[in-house]
């Protein structure tokens, strides 16, 4: 029973598990990234993906400094533009989604990636 609960515990603390978020890396100047908050974000954590996935909308211009301190790590990639989405997990980018075109492409897209990729990682 000792050995079961001692690899329990290291188990538990050696690999962390961390929720996912969908970061949302916006450009308060952007026409685009206005026209997502408008037709998406309101209602985003209402959804059902988004308890798997919630939204997190970061200002580029007033970065958290968590994110800065992942951006300098290299644990996000560079944003080459907005809206840029980026699926986190607390540690690392896993992968992400650029641009923006409607919410039906939007969510059909998250879903892809959701089935696609990140459910397949370990």
């Amino acid at each position: 029973m000792k050995k079961l609960l001692l690899v329990l515990c290291f188990v538990l603390f050696a690999f962390p598990v961390y929720a996912l978020e969908l970061l949302m890396a916006h450009n308060p100047n952007c026409n685009i990234c206005q026209k997502f908050i408008e037709e998406v974000a309101e209602d985003y954590n209402d959804s059902e993906i988004a308890k798997r996935l919630p939204l997190v909308i970061i200002n580029v211009y007033e970065q958290p400094e968590w994110f800065k301190e992942a951006y300098r790590e290299h644990r996000i990639k560079t944003i080459k533009g907005t809206p840029t989405f980026i699926v986190w997990n607390g540690r690392i980018e896993l992968t992400r989604i650029v641009g923006y075109y409607n919410k039906e492409r939007f969510y059909s897209r998250v879903r892809g990636v959701f089935v696609n990729e990140i459910q397949l990682l370990p």
